[in-house]
């Protein structure tokens, strides 16, 4: 799973940090605008494009290898 963020277009709200801390407070800490979840378990992916499409920013696209889904912006 392959996890897109728009850095420019992030408002630093932490929907994506409070939703999907173990994911998402990695990001924060290197600030990497393309990282890879590999083989997540069911519960960790769903929790994943839930935040892609809470994103009010639409700064976060993630590819599942299935479908894309991107935040509510874009």
């Amino acid at each position: 799973m392959r996890i897109v963020i728009q850095k420019e277009k992030c408002i630093g709200c932490e929907i994506c940090v409070n939703t999907c801390p173990e994911v998402f407070m990695e990001w924060g800490l290197h600030m990497r605008s393309v990282f890879e979840v590999r083989d997540p378990d069911r519960r960790r992916a769903l929790l994943i494009e839930q935040v892609a499409g809470d994103c009010p920013a639409g700064a976060i696209t993630v590819d599942s290898g299935e479908s894309e889904v991107s935040g509510k912006g874009g």
